[in-house]
């Protein structure tokens, strides 16, 4: 007899599937928010290596622009200064100021005989001749092609080439502008069968002691440029690969590319230059100045004087490359993370269905040989990372590195798992590095530093950024650690920091030149002040700034008379009220620059005295900070044991008893510190250059 089912035995089954269907539906779900997680990470952290890419080829092409741009200041600047030597000669001024003086076409000098013995400029006529040959001479040292003399409406009166060629309406209008501004012009580039050529219009100013202070003639010298330019664009050994440096230039024609190394001289900017409020090229990305098909990171930072922008640029497929390796990187991380989920998830709906163990077992085979490619194939791709990763555990111990870690360090990944810190760098670099994990550790949050470490006897400089590795839990296993080398970036900016202490030694030497009295004061000022601040035991960062100070400290005097300046006698009340007024000068000309408080403050109060006769503000005693009074013995001691028109130069030690007898007006310490100082090789070696 068939037995008939009972409707009450269907419903197990039916609760079963039910209970099955449940289980799938969530496996699917938490699979499906784990790829979702994923995916979301391997994005988020794309977009921000990215951004930092960005940023970073900002910076960098940011630093190399300004510094180039400062270059080709400087060499603008040193050929605007080679005609000082002729035009701050009293024969040239003279003869600029009488020819300035003469009214008309100037018929006189250009050889109008029967004129010239009837006028004034009879005595100009004789003397061209001398002054053609003393500018040719000019021209031969100092390396023009050929140089002019013109008055203020922009005629040639004085030529190396023999004769005087009319001006074109481009250089009567610089001609004009330097008598307007009474400051040095640089004319546009150009392209001549010699090469690329320029013009620069320096003024003559009258002779000393004439009430006329606008220039009286300029002074117009062109020079051949192209092997120089050539070579200022060059790349240096520290410039990345697909980085280059273009001069762009502005003319009437619009915006142009300076290329020497062409028959042509120019190329056409092909990309919309847009300049920001200061003149700079904002960065971007865009094509290449004149290359429309080349895409690239680029900016521009104006040049001081002409129309002139030193524009950097990047390829843009050579500095994205880090990050597009990253991206794939990221993906495929994501990609087998879901695929291990997959794989376990797997795993599980075999074991829940009951399959039968030999099944089973084979499948937890499969899985683990599968497994065990996948991480095959991420420790491949961990091994062509650039950068160093390391996993360490609670107690320091390496549980994890990337084959370029254990490459650097010069061990095998196996040697190095369960080492510390301390036996794969030493004590030392053990103890930087280690301090960082505690903070990880402590706010569970990222931290990066930057340290210098040594590796195999090669000094590196890396960015290492540490965070926090947890278990599915949420409890921390450890730190994981990811080391990028930037000792390349950092070496650029030591080199930018080497070109601006440059830069101030050279504005030293031009507020020098104000003052026949002051050459070499302020290096000597500088060279004494270090060796005061060691001996004081001051830290580095403060003899640093003490010897900024002494650098910048005669600034102010640029704006006093040269009359008071130079004076030889004792000066008046009014003039020494003049002459105090180079302290505020410099706080003037410092104050909108990015000078250093404590700088800016020495500077201000060096001339103060601690019994309260100095200037400006009459300070006494410890309102006085301690650099400004150091400025203050080392102004005094300098100025003293150098010659001057109504004295010569003084012994060191005679001084120092000298200024140690004035009533406590200078600090008995730092006294101290110099007659100490002075006795060291150090300052013998900087006394010795005294004249």
């Amino acid at each position: 007899m068939e037995r008939t089912m009972h409707p009450r035995e269907e419903i197990p089954e039916c609760a079963c599937k039910a209970g099955h269907g449940l289980k799938v539906g969530i496996a699917v779900v938490f699979i499906l928010i784990i790829a979702a997680g994923s995916l979301f990470f391997a994005n988020r952290n794309v977009s921000k290596q990215r951004a930092d890419l960005g940023r970073n080829v900002e910076h960098r092409l940011g630093l190399v622009a300004q510094g180039r741009s400062e270059v080709f200041a400087a060499w603008l600047s040193d050929l605007s200064q080679r005609g000082d030597r002729l035009i701050k000669s009293d024969l040239f001024r003279l003869y600029a100021a009488e020819v300035d003086s003469i009214p008309g076409d100037l018929a006189a000098i250009f050889g109008a005989s029967d004129l010239a013995e009837e006028n004034e400029g009879a005595g100009l006529a004789a003397q061209l001749p001398m002054m053609q040959n003393i500018l040719r001479e000019f021209c031969t040292y100092s390396g023009f092609l050929y140089a002019r003399v013109l008055n203020g409406d922009g005629i040639a009166y004085i030529a190396t080439d023999g004769h005087l060629p009319p001006m074109s309406e481009t250089e009567i209008t610089l001609t004009k502008t330097v008598f307007k501004d009474a400051e040095p012009k640089f004319s546009p580039l150009r392209m001549t069968p010699q090469g690329l050529e320029m013009d620069i219009y320096v003024p003559i100013h009258p002779p000393e002691g004439e009430d006329k202070a606008e220039p009286v003639g300029v002074l117009m010298m062109t020079r051949q440029v192209s092997g120089k330019i050539t070579e200022l664009l060059s790349n240096s050994a520290l410039s990345a690969k697909g980085e280059r440096t273009r001069l762009m230039q502005k003319t009437d024609k619009g915006f142009r590319e300076v290329t020497p190394w062409t028959a042509e001289g120019f190329s056409d900017v092909v990309i919309d230059v847009k300049l920001d409020e200061n003149g700079n090229m904002l960065f971007g990305r865009r094509s290449s100045l004149s290359t429309p098909e080349q895409e690239v990171f680029s900016m521009g930072v104006r040049v001081a004087g002409p129309q002139w922008w030193v524009v950097q640029e990047m390829d843009y497929a050579s500095a994205t490359a880090p990050t597009q390796a990253y991206s794939r990187t990221a993906y495929i991380m994501a990609g087998l993370v879901i695929l291990a989920i997959l794989l376990a998830a797997g795993l599980a709906w075999w074991v829940q269905a009951g399959v039968h163990n030999q099944r089973t077992a084979e499948q937890f085979m499969a899985l683990a040989s599968q497994i065990d490619q996948q991480k095959r194939f991420i420790d491949s791709i961990n091994a062509n990372i650039q950068e160093f990763i390391t996993l360490k555990d609670l107690d320091g111990k390496y549980v994890y590195v990337n084959d370029a870690f254990a490459q650097a360090v010069g061990r095998s990944e196996q040697e190095i798992l369960g080492m510390d810190v301390e036996a794969v760098f030493g004590f030392d670099t053990a103890k930087r590095l280690t301090g960082a994990d505690e903070a990880v550790l402590e706010e569970k949050g990222k931290v990066i530093i930057n340290e210098t470490i040594y590796l195999q006897s090669k000094r590196y400089q890396f960015q290492i950024s540490k965070s926090p590795y947890y278990d599915s839990a949420g409890e921390c296993l450890g730190v994981v650690e990811v080391f990028r080398d930037i000792t390349d970036f950092v070496a650029a900016q030591e080199k930018n920091k080497r070109l601006i202490r440059r830069a101030m030694e050279a504005l030293g030497s031009t507020i020098e030149a104000a003052d026949p009295y002051l050459g070499g004061h302020t290096k000597l000022m500088a060279g004494l002040a270090v060796e005061v601040g060691r001996v004081l035991h001051l830290p580095e960062i403060e003899v640093a700034e003490i010897e900024t100070s002494a650098n910048l400290s005669q600034i102010g005097k640029m704006f006093v008379p040269k009359e008071i300046l130079t004076k030889p006698g004792r000066l008046t009340d009014e003039e020494k009220e003049v002459m105090e007024t180079h302290v505020e000068y410099a706080r003037r000309i410092l104050r909108d620059i990015d000078i250093d408080e404590g700088v800016l403050r020495a500077i201000y109060q060096m001339n103060e005295r601690l019994d309260g006769s100095g200037y400006p503000k009459k300070l006494e005693g410890d309102d006085i900070i301690l650099s400004a009074r150091i400025l203050s013995v080392l102004n005094a001691f300098c100025a003293m044991i150098r010659p001057r028109a109504h004295r010569g130069a003084m012994d060191p030690q005679k001084v120092l008893e000298i200024l140690g007898g004035m009533g406590g007006k200078y600090d008995s310490r730092v006294l101290a510190a110099l007659a100490e100082a002075i006795q060291s090789p150090a300052a013998e070696r900087i006394l010795g250059q005294v004249s």
